[in-house]
């Protein structure tokens, strides 16, 4: 067991040290949380999350659903852009469970505009992104549980579109302290992404110099980029709970703590408290320490070392908050299915707040 989880931590820092694309990574709807009950806690899930949205945050935690589950999540994010999230995890026995997650964004039709007609040309172009995945996880003893998925992802704008493979790699390693669990994923590993399609087509004049000379058709070139890699190790703690220091059947408290690498930005650390109130009422916050900041004194900056000073004073590492809460069924005998509602509202800086809703169904 030592050696499997030295194993893992060897293969995080090689990845770690071999992506480093700042700034330069494509599909980035894929940093995209989902969840309600993730993001209320700030994203600090990978050692904690038991549901189908493991096969978003570590898939290792697809092993801990016990019964059939469906979840569904809605996220409105910024400029009326929607973020919808389908999961589904059935358990098959020795073979371990096995998931399913689907999860589209999309902006809506939009109105081309050209260079020559910057109004719109009077066309409407359809743009979404979309990844469909399928996963397995699996228990290998009672404390350590293994998971790995596989998904397509595919972007679309007008008449082209880039498409990649990754897979998603975690663990989870649960100790008998207060439910101590520790939690590593990699996720979005895979193959870079193109952008192809009929509009890079354009009439090109092969020498301009030959009068009556016919065009030919030409291509504008367009590069490969990576995925937004992404390592994420956590720590999960119950101190107050059943199996917790402080013994209670009536309420649990959970705290995780993360460090969060997403390889083309800065990491940063989350923490986030769950509150468990009679199994029916949970209460969430998170804090992320993230490198984001803001001042209008950016806005009176009239030359560009003034505004790149500016940079270097009002930008820095903030505390950047996460609410949330949610509502279980698990206490009400007279219900056939366990189900729950969560809810949780986000601070994303310049672009405001963002609210999620998850509705999760036990079969």
């Amino acid at each position: 067991m030592k050696h499997t989880i030295t194993i893992i931590t060897l293969l995080v820092g090689v990845i770690s040290a071999q992506f480093d694309n700042v700034g330069t990574s494509v599909a980035n709807f894929l940093k995209i949380g989902v969840g309600a009950r993730a993001e209320g806690l700030g994203g600090a899930f990978v050692a904690q999350v038991d549901d189908a949205s493991a096969l978003y945050w570590n898939p290792a935690g697809m092993a801990l659903v016990t019964q059939p589950e469906i979840l569904l999540n809605n996220t409105n994010w910024f400029t009326d852009i929607t973020h919808s999230y389908f999961a589904a995890v059935i358990p098959a026995g020795a073979l371990g469970n096995l998931g399913i997650s689907f999860s589209y964004l999309t902006m809506g039709d939009m109105i081309e505009t050209t260079a020559f007609y910057p109004n719109g040309t009077g066309r409407q172009v359809e743009s979404y992104d979309m990844t469909l995945g399928i996963g397995i996880a699996r228990k290998v003893s009672d404390r350590f549980a293994v998971g790995i998925s596989g998904k397509m992802i595919r972007e679309l704008i007008s008449f082209s579109s880039a498409n990649a493979f990754a897979v998603d790699l975690g663990s989870q390693y649960r100790l008998d302290f207060s439910d101590l669990t520790i939690g590593m994923a990699i996720t979005n590993f895979g193959s870079k992404m193109r952008l192809f399609g009929t509009d890079q087509l354009i009439d090109v004049d092969v020498n301009e110099e030959l009068e009556a000379n016919p065009s030919v058709n030409g291509r504008l070139d367009t590069q490969y980029w990576p995925l937004p890699l992404s390592v994420r190790i956590g720590i999960s703690l119950t101190p107050i709970g059943p199996n917790g220091l402080f013994q209670s059947s009536a309420l649990a408290a959970t705290v995780n703590l993360e460090y969060f690498d997403p390889r083309d930005f800065n990491p940063y650390y989350i923490t986030g408290v769950e509150l468990k109130i009679m199994n029916i009422l949970y209460l969430r916050s998170g804090l992320k320490y993230q490198f984001q900041k803001y001042s209008e004194d950016l806005t009176d900056a009239t030359s560009t070392a003034e505004f790149s000073s500016s940079i270097e004073d009002d930008f820095g590492y903030v505390l950047v908050p996460a609410f949330g809460f949610g509502l279980a069924s698990g206490s009400f005998p007279f219900i056939p299915y366990k189900f729950s509602v969560d809810y949780s509202v986000t601070d994303t800086g310049l672009l405001g707040m963002v609210s999620r809703m998850t509705f999760r169904l036990q079969l």
